[in-house]
């Protein structure tokens, strides 16, 4: 009896030690993915920033903070930071506001409404190649379709070339990734105003608010937290693009369009300068995340203002 009694209470602690282990079992996938996929070239790219790697001859040497220090006083890295905060201010305000227009506009129920949404949607299903090579052609200076609907209302007497001039390149590269960040902001802003209960307006008109008061203590509170979504990430991409400016200028005319995403491009695969790459790639990834918390203690700093 007491045999029985001991194998069964040892099967009920193997029973419970396996259930134990079932959480770190299914948790080891993910774990492993993020390993692989972001911890160890994350790891590597830290090492690499201290490095001076000679590819030719195979050899890494460590050189401390020198990839640093060499950066910080270099003056096309200022330019690099200062071009891009330009870029991402296009990149994060147009798209936004834009986007709230055509979700308001999308919401509501008129003949049409179907098509303006299928339309919508088409920009953020191209490839951001694709978009670089659409803007192109769009801005070209000899076939270009704006400089030819420019000329056909008469308001130039020849086709201007826009990505020869610094600042209109600098433009119209933001506004190609606007373009599409304007079809993805409105998307998310669209199905979150379709989550809004009707009841909320039909008593608020009930006690005698306007449109504006109907907006500002109902739509934009409801939508709040997908509006935060959309700014977070479009501040991401106004830091982190990098297909279509390098389709459509490479950088330049100069200078001009020079991100720092193409400051990394440059540093490692055309100077072959990983050392370099690495650094620029590490404070290119504390500037996006620093922006990035910041505007999000400051969005919830505010919360108490509509709540």
């Amino acid at each position: 009896m007491a045999a029985v009694q001991m194998r069964k209470t040892s099967a009920q602690e193997r029973k419970h030690w396996d259930r134990k282990w079932i959480p770190y079992v299914l948790l080891a996938p993910a774990i492993i993915t993020i390993v692989v996929v972001i911890l160890s070239p994350l790891v590597t790219t830290i090492y690499y920033s201290f490095s001076n790697i000679d590819l030719i001859r195979d050899r890494t040497t460590f050189v401390g903070l020198d990839n640093y220090v060499e950066l910080f006083s270099s003056r096309l890295f200022w330019k690099a930071v200062e071009i891009n905060l330009k870029f991402a201010a296009i990149v994060v305000i147009v798209p936004t506001l834009m986007g709230l227009f055509f979700a308001v506009l999308l919401v509501e129920d008129f003949v049409g409404r179907s098509i303006g949404r299928t339309l919508l949607i088409l920009p953020w299903a191209l490839p951001w190649i694709v978009i670089g090579l659409l803007w192109n052609w769009v801005v070209h200076s000899q076939f270009g379709a704006l400089n030819g609907l420019l000329y056909s209302l008469g308001l130039i007497d020849k086709y201007i070339p826009f990505m020869a001039d610094e600042n209109w390149a600098l433009v119209f590269t933001a506004m190609a990734s606007a373009w599409r960040q304007t079809s993805f902001s409105a998307i998310l802003l669209l199905a979150a105003l379709q989550t809004i209960p009707e009841d909320l307006y039909d008593a608020a008109k009930v006690d005698g608010a306007g449109m504006r008061a109907r907006f500002r203590f109902i739509t934009f509170a409801w939508i709040r937290p997908t509006l935060t979504i959309v700014l977070l990430y479009n501040i991401v991409l106004g830091f982190l693009q990098f297909d279509a400016v390098w389709i459509m200028t490479q950088g330049g005319p100069g200078d001009a369009t020079m991100l720092i995403s193409i400051l990394l491009y440059r540093y490692s695969f055309i100077n072959f300068d990983l050392g370099m790459g690495a650094a620029v790639s590490n404070v290119l990834g504390l500037i996006t995340m620093g922006v990035g918390l910041i505007f999000v203690r400051l969005t919830y700093r505010s919360q108490s203002t509509y709540s």
